[in-house]
């Protein structure tokens, strides 16, 4: 039964069927491979530094873009910080840039900036961009209310019957995707905010919801994201000085169940929050807050210990990758 399970996967490779999807991050890609199925992913970071914007534009907005007319990418997102209408302002900010060149950030999109108005011009955009938001809406569902392990398991249960079918086989659970084709990304953001069940610590309750995905990643083939803080004490500036890793696994908040179960661990670093003239031999003083360091701290399955630097613009949730520092 494993061999005939092995040459299985090895066939679905030759027929292409194994590949990652797109991040909009070729170098990332090169060492993790994109958004692939079965795959457990950690974003740890500090706060503020982009975790949300970075899996918005490489785990929702890029890969649906690539599959925005077929039936093969559906995401599961548990948005604990934002509401659902936020997030598609993100998707919608994205998406104005590289359709129209236009940079408008949440704040302009709702008009909340101070002595500011949406042109009429601007607003039509947004009109003829609506029916590029109903077929997103139909790659997402979004849940934004207070959760637990329980009801997130329960959740993506109930999502998954839809699209496929469990089985008992030899005393084990198999369940097959109705679409073999589907890449299934549950996306908690972040976990620290579950509420714990009664009886439960915080540690507890993200050590149980990281033991529920990580079964129906082996049953169903999902791929978890769990956005997840670091101990912004744990992280030494004499160590970013050293030009080390930006982050490590010990920096990660609350539990390290998250990264225990996770086949890759990616990181956010801002060196310009610690006042570093310089980081990776980039020049800080000019890239300034518009730079961001993406390191790959576990990949079980490539490299780690890899560190990418990146232009990243919050407004728009936009990353793009920057060439090394003496091509710039």
């Amino acid at each position: 039964m494993i061999v005939q399970s092995l040459l299985r996967k090895i066939d679905e490779g030759r027929e292409g069927r194994n590949q990652g999807y797109s991040m909009g991050l070729p170098k990332l890609e090169g060492v993790i491979d994109g958004v692939t199925k079965q795959t457990f992913t950690v974003i740890g970071s500090d706060s503020g530094t982009g975790k949300s914007s970075f899996m918005t534009y490489a785990y929702i907005y890029r890969p649906i873009m690539e599959h925005i007319d077929d039936d093969n990418y559906r995401v599961i997102l548990f948005s604990l910080e934002m509401s659902a209408d936020m997030v598609f302002v993100k998707l919608l900010s994205t998406y104005l840039f590289e359709t129209y060149g236009l940079e408008l950030s949440m704040k302009e999109l709702l008009s909340r900036k101070r002595a500011y108005r949406l042109s009429d011009s601007n607003y039509q955009k947004v009109i003829d961009s609506l029916g590029w938001l109903e077929k997103v809406e139909k790659h997402i569902v979004i849940y934004d209310k207070s959760t637990n392990a329980k009801l997130v398991y329960a959740f993506i249960h109930k999502d998954l019957e839809k699209l496929g079918a469990f089985e008992e086989e030899e005393k084990h659970i198999k369940y097959k995707f109705n679409n073999p084709n589907l890449i299934y990304t549950v996306i908690i953001d972040h976990i620290g905010l579950l509420v714990p069940s009664k009886g439960n610590t915080l540690k507890q309750e993200i050590d149980l919801t990281s033991k529920y995905l990580l079964t129906l990643r082996n049953i169903c083939g999902i791929s978890p994201v769990i956005i997840q803080q670091v101990n912004r004490e744990h992280s030494n500036v004499e160590r970013f000085k050293q030009k080390r890793t930006s982050f490590s696994i010990s920096d990660l908040k609350d539990s390290n169940g998250p990264a225990e179960a996770a086949e890759t661990i990616l990181t956010l670093y801002n060196p310009n929050r610690d006042k570093l003239a310089s980081y990776r031999d980039y020049d800080i003083t000019q890239l300034r807050n518009n730079f961001r360091i993406i390191g790959v701290i576990k990949s079980r399955y490539g490299d780690s210990d890899v560190e990418i630097g990146c232009n990243f613009f919050g407004g728009i949730n936009y990353f793009k990758e920057l060439p090394l520092p003496d091509d710039i």
